[in-house]
């Protein structure tokens, strides 16, 4: 065996691996360096790159104040009101109505319309969705004409048959909802989106649309309940879903709402 002829194939086989491996970094190096976004980079320009869109933003609200609230407990008064409706009554704070003579929901006769006329306080509440397998559609009870979001003690489910027929509800009342102090200066959507991006929790190619201010549970105080004013920003994905955001607005905090939701907080005997 020629040793040296086969210690030069080697010298010559590991220059080209060698050439070949650095050609691979210099390319990925090169490649890196072009998608690399400074730190710096306005907001604006790093959700272009990633194409994400957010609709003009009109003017929003610069402060607001906690606000907070009592459990309701449902009275025979508050029962008296209700007709057509066999009525129970849960641990005192969540009614369940069922309707004798189901109701017809019609383009005159709409969901809003329906729950005004019908149910005890109907119009502090607001609406928030549908769910078309459960056949149901769920409103927020509202405070300074904002939704309190996601809380079990603020909510009412309303339940329609095959028919297109009002049959069934569930109820939480909240009492006493109030601003709790001084207006607090919020942190601005444009801000919270940027927390969003940085975290990776919106998505590329999807569109945030659509922001508004509202309330989230913040503390339960002796059966008193606070809530600190919650930016909802919701990002359509490509397929037509919707991701929901919510940020704490006064202290910059992204919320995880609870896949699994809470139980109605038992309100404090007295």
């Amino acid at each position: 065996m020629d040793w040296n002829k086969t210690k030069t194939i080697f010298i010559i086989v590991f220059s080209i691996l060698n050439v070949f491996l650095f050609t691979l970094y210099f390319n990925r190096y090169n490649e890196a360096s072009e998608v690399k976004v400074p730190n710096d980079t306005p907001i604006e320009e790093r959700l272009l790159l990633d194409n994400i869109k957010v609709e003009k933003l009109e003017s929003v609200v610069q402060e607001a104040s906690y606000v907070s609230g009592n459990v309701h407990l449902f009275s025979v008064e508050d029962l008296s009101k209700l007709t057509n409706q066999t009525l129970e009554v849960v641990d005192g704070y969540q009614l369940i109505g069922t309707f004798e003579k189901p109701i017809p929901i019609t383009e005159e006769n709409t969901l809003e319309k329906l729950l005004q006329e019908n149910i005890l306080r109907g119009d502090s509440y607001g609406f928030w969705k549908i769910d078309e397998e459960k056949q149901s559609a769920t409103f927020f009870q509202k405070v300074n004409n904002r939704l309190v979001f996601y809380n079990q003690n603020a909510k009412v489910i309303l339940y329609w048959n095959e028919d297109k027929e009002l049959v069934r509800y569930e109820q939480t009342i909240l009492d006493k909802l109030e601003d709790y102090n001084k207006s607090k200066k919020l942190v601005q959507p444009m801000q919270t989106i940027n927390s969003l991006y940085r975290r990776s929790l919106l998505k590329p190619d999807s569109t945030v649309e659509d922001i508004k201010l509202g309330y989230y549970t913040l503390a339960q105080i002796k059966g008193t309940q606070v809530f600190a004013p919650t930016w909802y920003i919701p990002a359509k994905l490509t397929d037509g879903t919707i991701e929901e955001h919510f940020v704490n607005a006064v202290e910059g905090r992204i919320i995880e709402i609870p896949q699994k939701p809470e139980e109605p907080e038992e309100p404090e005997v007295k």
